[in-house]
């Protein structure tokens, strides 16, 4: 498809229109805009301007720019042949409503003369002032030479800002002026001002008057609830845009239609504002309506008194006075505190719903009171478990059964439980076990107790509700033999209380005594004489405590039997060390065929180690310890083996006997004596990490002499070692006098 001029001018007007349209910002507040043309992006309309025409002149309303033809609002002459009598005119005319003014116009247009007889204007008029000219192109002034178009402006210009403040009027209009000579303007050619984007700013500072229409409940005062619907009449010199009610501080907002082409956007009819009182806050509170005109002025009305209750009274936390316990008294107060509602419809009755629980057996009751919170004297139909929901009522008849409160239970039981003592089985004979029957509520507990035949004085023991058996354990291992009686009582979830003795006394101890043999393993060599001489043999020894170099290991032994001296096999045996953080297993041993066990322990530090047999069902406990003695180990070099006297040697070595203190390890250098005692010469402490050095001069040695040295590392508070010493080293220091006599 070819294109044409006139089509290449229009594309380029909708590019450069789009542009500027979308850069358009609202109207501040106390002010509202008229759009016309191409300011009305939508339906281009042309309606806030009035329109007039004298004979041989013509107006033209044709926004869209998408149109064919001339495009914009359009004031000129008829072309025709022939001529316009002088004071022929057209125009279009934008008023300001009563009471406001203009402020300004943002104005797109051009004009075309090419008879200059012609005035083309658009100006504004000013009720008591002198006109603003906009555009003025007088006749016979600047006209263009003969057979040319004077031409303001090619293309669609951008919308320009003209000061317009205190106009209530805003005119276009071409009019025939003729010449000096001539009373008539030429009909030939085109002669007109086109305007393709008006947008005037109106300035309104009257505020709208508004009042409510009392002729409902709602606003009559009347406590109300639901959606309800509010009339208001409301007027204003430029119509009313919105209608707001306020009431409980929420808005309600009903927005009407408007219309921005039209000097007066909105209509002064009465409206309705529907208000959901759901979302507004309960009680007597103050309603009032906001209008708001065109130009955002707000005017509120007088208030009107309103009350609301949507709700019917919600569930409360209920109570049972005394607790929802058993109870042998079948007699039931039921409490619960109103909350503070305020300005709300008061409690006026409530209603109680009571079910056998796990059943669908009721019935139901109601009391009314004012301000209503106890229901007194309940009593349940009979012994057992009852649940019971409660259900408040206000003066308004707001009731809603969803809202019961949380069940309480009722719970009736004038029976105590019985009790009957069980023979101990034969597999564990420090279970005592009572048999408890209860038959309407539940065991909540009891006490088996023990006395030594003839001291009337009764121990309790440690005793267990399993299930509906009380169950207790004596403790034979604590206890002195003897006879001992025994009794117990329970008591059921009512507080009835139920008593039993046992048949028959019973014999302590009731399991089978044991006897454990523990101590580092040692073996010696022992002579015996008998027929054919004396024979050596070795024989193990269990010692009590034992002394293990660190790093090395010891073997512990032992021997698990019962008071006969018959082995327990297949026993196990905990091995504990001391810690700070209580007894540590290190090893669970099991004793073998005959009762035996060993352990190896590691030299690792002096400690104490707890065998313990925990005994079992039949057997007694028994326990022993065994105590490990580990010396501290360390190393010591000097730097070389024979010096001069006066030279000096380097002394180094490392505790490797770990953990260290925090401050490092005392070390102590000691020399033999010739009477075979050492005797310290030197004291220090080592790093973090063991190590210790030491430059050391020796004096005053007048014949050569022999020195054996060594570091002795000393027990010390929370060091788990105890005294040890390294390999002893030997310097020889060369006197003046040579050998030693």
């Amino acid at each position: 498809m070819r294109t044409t001029p006139a089509r290449l001018t229009l594309l380029a007007a909708l590019a450069c229109t789009a542009t500027w349209l979308l850069a358009a910002t609202p109207a501040a507040a106390g002010t509202y805009t008229i759009n016309a043309c191409q300011a009305d992006r939508f339906g281009f309309s042309s309606h806030a301007f009035g329109d007039y025409a004298t004979r041989g002149m013509k107006w033209k309303r044709a926004c869209n720019p998408a149109g064919h033809g001339l495009r914009g609002l359009i004031t000129g002459n008829v072309v025709r042949s022939g001529r316009v009598e002088r004071g022929a005119q057209s125009r279009f005319v934008m008023d300001a409503p009563a009471g406001t003014r203009f402020l300004s116009l943002n104005w797109s247009g051009k004009a075309t003369r090419r008879d200059c007889r012609y005035t083309l204007q658009l100006y504004a008029l000013r009720p008591d002032g002198p006109a603003v000219k906009i555009r003025n192109w007088r006749a016979n002034r600047n006209c263009p030479k003969t057979e040319r178009t004077q031409i303001a402006q090619v293309g669609v210009p951008r919308p320009k800002r003209f000061d317009i403040n205190g106009a209530t009027r805003i005119v276009q209009r071409a009019v025939c002026v003729g010449g000096s000579h001539k009373r008539f303007c030429s009909a030939r050619s085109i002669n007109d001002v086109r305007t393709y984007y008006a947008e005037a700013t109106v300035l309104d500072v009257s505020a709208p008057t508004v009042a409510i229409v009392q002729d409902n409940p709602f606003t009559q005062g009347a406590w109300v609830n639901g959606t309800q619907n509010l009339t208001y009449t409301a007027a204003d010199n430029v119509g009313i845009r919105t209608g707001v009610a306020v009431v409980g501080g929420t808005e309600t907002r009903h927005a009407r239609a408007c219309d921005y082409t039209r000097p007066v956007p909105c209509t002064n009819d009465p409206g309705t504002i529907t208000v959901d009182t759901t979302k507004v806050a309960e009680g007597t509170q103050p309603l009032q309506v906001q209008a708001i005109d065109t130009a955002n002025n707000v005017s509120s009305s007088h208030p009107v008194t309103v009350r609301v209750d949507h709700t019917a009274p919600g569930a409360v936390p209920v109570a049972v006075e005394g607790g929802e316990i058993w109870r042998s008294a079948n007699d039931f107060d039921i409490a619960w505190q109103n909350p503070d509602e305020g300005d709300r419809a008061p409690i006026t009755a409530a209603h109680w719903r009571l079910c056998r629980s796990g059943t669908e057996s009721c019935s139901t009751g109601s009391q009314a009171a004012s301000g209503i919170a106890r229901l007194a004297d309940l009593k349940v139909p009979e012994p057992g478990e009852w649940e019971l929901r409660v259900i408040r009522e206000d003066a308004a008849s707001n009731r809603n059964d969803a809202y019961a409160s949380q069940p309480v239970r009722l719970r009736h039981d004038p029976e105590p439980p019985t009790l009957g003592f069980e023979a101990s089985p034969a597999d564990d004979p420090t279970r005592v076990s009572v048999a408890v029957t209860e038959k309407i509520s539940a065991v909540a507990g009891g006490q088996v107790e023990l006395s030594r035949e003839g001291s009337n004085t009764w121990q309790a023991l440690p005793t267990q509700l399993e299930g509906s058996r009380l169950v207790a354990r004596i403790d034979d291992a604590a206890l002195e033999p003897g006879r001992y009686l025994l009794r117990s009582q329970a008591t059921d979830l009512a507080g009835n209380l139920g008593v039993a003795a046992a048949p028959q006394p019973v014999t302590l101890p009731l399991r089978i005594q044991s006897a454990m043999q523990t101590g580092v393993a040692m073996t010696k060599h022992v002579r015996k004489k008998g027929r054919r001489g004396t024979k050596r043999r070795k024989v193990t020894v269990l010692r009590p405590a034992g002394r293990v170099r660190y790093g090395g290991h010891v073997t512990i032994a032992g021997r698990l039997v019962n008071r006969d001296g018959q082995p327990l096999p297949g026993q196990q045996i905990q091995v504990l060390a001391s810690s700070p953080n209580g007894d540590q297993v290190l090893a669970v041993l099991t004793t073998d065929a005959k009762g035996g066990y060993r352990y190896r322990a590691a030299g690792s530090a002096s400690r104490t180690l707890r065998f313990v047999y925990a005994g079992t069902a039949l057997v007694l406990p028994a326990e022993r310890q065994v105590q490990l003695v580990v010396p501290a180990a360390g190393s010591f070099r000097p730097s070389r083996a024979r010096v001069l006297n006066g030279g000096r040697v380097v002394f180094r070595g490392r505790v490797r006997s770990l953990p260290l203190p925090a401050s490092g390890k005392l070390v102590e250098l000691q020399v033999k004596q010739p009477s075979g005692e050492w005797t310290t010469f030197r004291t220090l402490r080592t790093d973090s990490q063991g190590r210790w050095a030491l430059r050391y001069r020796f004096r005053l040695v007048r014949c050569h002499t022999t020195y054996r040295l060594r570091a002795h590392i000393p027990a010390e508070a929370g060091y788990p070692f105890a005294n040890g010493h390294s390999r002893s080293r030997t310097v020889t220091v060369r006197g003046a006098e040579g050998p030693c006599p």
